[in-house]
């Protein structure tokens, strides 16, 4: 039986989601001023629908892929869907830490809010870095596969700590 495990809301800075937002208005908006300002001469029909269609590419992008993250308890392991594909951790490969560090810094990999996937930092005191597979950079917990820190973020990470653990995931502290 397949339970769907909630992730935890997206929690960003407003400067932060402005930003990231101000991406495919900055493709788009400038196309359809009057003129280029270096050389007068106004960009061509083309160019602005080019430049548009990839601002909103791109704004689609950053509104889908947050939605993408989801944690699925299965019969036989964890299954963790992201924006670049889904996999599942046999539960005997797995354990768990609860934590109360946060990602730090962004090594490699996507930091869009409300979706955070590819290599930390770590603000924990057991680890240097971990792989992120997270809806936010706080209030989640370690889930170890092969000695690979994974930080996932559960909007009940205790619930989700104690339902791994009626699998038979060692919970470690």
């Amino acid at each position: 039986m397949n339970t769907a495990v909630p992730v935890a809301p997206a929690v960003s800075p407003i400067w932060f989601r402005a930003l990231v937002w101000l991406v495919p208005l900055m493709l788009i908006l400038p196309t359809w001023l009057p003129d280029d300002v270096q050389t007068g001469r106004p960009l061509p029909l083309g160019g602005k629908i080019a430049f548009t269609l990839l601002g909103v590419g791109l704004g689609a992008l950053f509104a889908q892929v947050p939605r993408r993250l989801a944690y699925t308890l299965t019969d036989t392991g964890l299954r963790v869907s992201r924006f670049s594909g889904t996999f599942e951790w046999p539960y005997r490969e797995l354990r768990v830490r609860r934590t109360d560090g946060g990602l730090g810094l962004k090594v490699g990999g996507v930091g869009l809010p409300g979706y955070y996937s590819g290599n930390y930092t770590f603000t924990g005191p057991a680890y240097r870095s971990v792989q992120a597979i997270a809806s936010n950079t706080r209030g989640g917990l370690i889930v170890e596969r092969g000695g690979t820190p994974y930080y996932l973020t559960p909007a009940d990470p205790r619930a989700f700590a104690q339902a791994l653990a009626a699998r038979g995931v060692p919970v470690l502290d």
